[in-house]
């Protein structure tokens, strides 16, 4: 695989902020936090005098502006190598010993879950761990989580009331659905397909599926999904919560937008809260350094306020509010979880696949 900077990405978000923009929040980040992260680096112990390798499953945009950012305040030079979690989680299995990857994020649990299982990941600092909401932590403690999306139904209110949207996800295998939402089967999609597996078993995932399948509409991309919705092509659609806003900060707002975000509750699987989570290598030469990078990317004054600043993704450690005026985490009613349970991507994409989706 190729892991040029300009790698082509199946779903690659269009840019949120221009590169000028995440260098001048970097460079501001810089001038306020240096003083501490030099204290921390004596502390730690690790060295500047060598360069992470990151595989970044992340959309590039951020994964770029992470590692500049934690360059910038370290010293610790970061190279990133991006790519899809999936491609990017093979690579390090055919790699094995001999990889040069220091350190692995991700947009989604479920690759992490399953390097996990293979036992490929050193065991994070505990105080890393401590920095960050538990829920979307493995209960493994292999890996950290630093960021997450929500899965919603984006609506569009000419077409239909948020009070007429399903209860449930499950409900979509009702006929009465047909032709009435849409769904891209990737990304979110395969995580939510694995967290069914787990919690109502495979067979009636499988007729959840075949129910999708002949009641909805496959648009293939979370961002075709919401457009479609947006200019009244179909009244609803399953997606993650981060593409509306998107479109909202292009915008100008939410109120310039014709369709509307709904979030799911009552542990609804509709409502499922995924991690973008980062792990160190167990063959990674540089542990110390490693470490340091997941440390920072939780810390409260580091990565969290890229993540807070840069993208309406959610950031993880108590206390910092996204700018992108997210629903709050904590008025979200997600599913109860182990976000380490989600490593069976491989079934879930066969089971997709199966069913004819795909």
């Amino acid at each position: 695989m190729n892991f040029a900077k300009g790698t082509p990405r199946a779903t690659r978000l269009p840019p949120l902020t221009r590169l000028g923009l995440l260098a001048a929040l970097a460079a501001a980040l810089v001038s306020a936090l240096a003083p501490a992260f030099a204290d921390g680096a004596a502390q730690a112990g690790s060295s500047t005098n060598v360069t992470l390798t990151v595989y970044s499953g992340q959309h590039e945009s951020l994964g770029e502006a992470l590692a500049a950012a934690f360059e910038a305040e370290t010293g610790i030079k970061v190279a990133v190598r991006s790519g899809k979690d999936a491609n990017l989680a093979n690579q390090l299995l055919e790699e094995g010993a001999r990889s040069q990857a220091d350190v692995f994020i991700t947009e989604e649990p479920g690759q992490l879950a399953a390097l996990d299982e293979k036992g490929l990941l050193a065991p994070v600092d505990p105080a890393t761990l401590a920095q960050v909401d538990q829920r979307l932590n493995p209960d493994s403690g292999d890996w950290v989580a630093y960021a997450a999306r929500s899965r919603v139904i984006f609506y569009n209110p000419s077409l239909i009331s948020e009070d007429e949207l399903p209860k449930s996800i499950l409900d979509l295998t009702d006929p009465a659905w047909k032709g009435k939402f849409a769904y891209a089967p990737s990304g979110a999609f395969v995580s939510t397909v694995t967290y069914l597996i787990t919690s109502i078993g495979k067979e009636r995932t499988r007729a959840w599926l075949e129910g999708i399948k002949a009641n909805g509409v496959n648009l293939q991309k979370n961002g075709a999904v919401r457009d479609a919705v947006e200019a009244g092509q179909i009244a609803f659609g399953l997606s993650n919560h981060y593409y509306w806003y998107l479109l909202a900060e292009k915008q100008g707002g939410p109120d310039k937008l014709a369709s509307k975000v709904h979030f799911m509750g009552d542990g609804d699987a509709g409502a499922l809260l995924l991690s973008s989570g980062a792990a160190v290598l167990k063959t990674s030469t540089h542990q110390a350094e490693a470490q340091r990078f997941l440390a920072w990317l939780t810390d409260p004054q580091g990565g969290q306020q890229i993540i807070a600043t840069t993208t309406p993704q959610y950031p993880l450690a108590p206390g910092v509010e996204s700018t992108m005026g997210l629903k709050p985490l904590s008025e979200l009613s997600p599913p109860d979880v182990d976000q380490g349970s989600l490593g069976g991507v491989d079934e879930a994409r066969d089971l997709i696949i199966a069913t004819g989706i795909i």
